[in-house]
């Protein structure tokens, strides 16, 4: 078959594209490290990309659930463990007034420590986290007990997926806490030792002694619960920390190309393309010289 010169310029113009693309691809690789940059790349590599992408997005978006939670986990159990003090200072107090060697006038100023103390209470009780209320349930928004010991929160909980088979509480319990839904009215309970010392009734005082160590008690239960929250989500975090680890490793694996081994390629694919170049203006260069 007799070779035009046409043909011999498509040839010319064919290796030079190949090579140009092969070039471009070496020179991606060598860039950006990745081996695959597209699904053409490697089909089955790229899918297997796209998978471990989802994997490292939805661990990512986890952790930041976890990490928008947790200081007000910690700071739930902190406060709850402040109630808990103050309740123990109440008994305390409730313990001297049924003392029968007190007077009036001592009960009276044990009545006035009471009432700080409730006063107290219910500013801890009021806590305010970085996402509102701690312990008003889903009422996060406004103050859950007022300053006559009334709740106006809720025992909803606020739920987060932190890989989990199911989504996690991570509030804690103001009415389980501090109101009768868990067991005992706790500022309730301090009213009545205010009045049984203020009206000095060494009996009436002795018979809160029972109900402050229940309510003291509710609260324990309630600050245990928020430091296994804490708990759970530090060991989640934990545990897609090393997902992430793990996952990074193996997009390397799966997608990084060999430094070493893109640039080897890439200079020769440079050296090439510069000496096809080359020839083709030399055969171009002779073509257009038959021509004259």
């Amino acid at each position: 078959m007799r070779v035009t010169e046409n043909m011999r310029y498509a040839s010319v113009t064919n290796n030079l594209s190949q090579l140009s693309s092969r070039q471009a691809a070496a020179a991606q690789q060598a860039q950006t490290g990745l081996r695959v940059n597209l699904p053409s790349d490697d089909p089955i590599a790229a899918a297997q990309l796209a998978r471990l992408s989802a994997s490292q997005a939805q661990a990512t978006a986890r952790r930041d659930a976890i990490g928008s939670v947790r200081g007000d986990a910690e700071l739930a159990e902190s406060s709850l463990q402040q109630a808990s003090d103050l309740l123990a200072n109440a008994k305390e107090l409730a313990m001297q007034g049924a003392n029968g060697s007190l007077g009036a006038p001592e009960r009276a100023s044990l009545a006035q420590q009471i009432k700080s103390i409730r006063e107290q209470l219910i500013g801890v009780a009021n806590t305010k986290g970085s996402t509102g209320y701690l312990f008003g349930g889903s009422q996060t928004q406004s103050q859950p007990f007022s300053s006559a010991g009334a709740f106006s929160g809720d025992d909803e909980n606020h739920v987060i997926d932190i890989g989990n088979s199911a989504p996690t509480a991570v509030n804690a319990s103001g009415a389980k806490a501090f109101t009768v839904a868990g067991g005992r009215d706790v500022l309730g309970d301090l009213d009545a030792l205010y009045s049984a010392l203020n009206g000095n009734d060494p009996t009436a005082i002795s018979a809160t002694l029972g109900n402050l160590d229940t309510s003291r008690a509710q609260i324990t239960h309630a600050q245990a619960a928020a430091g296994v929250v804490v708990n759970r989500l530090d060991a989640n975090d934990s545990i897609l920390s090393n997902l992430q680890l793990q996952t990074a490793k193996s997009t390397e694996e799966v997608g990084a190309a060999d430094p070493a081994a893109a640039f080897s390629t890439l200079t020769q694919l440079n050296n090439s393309l510069q000496q096809s170049v080359s020839v083709a203006k030399t055969i171009l260069d002779l073509a257009a010289f038959k021509q004259f």
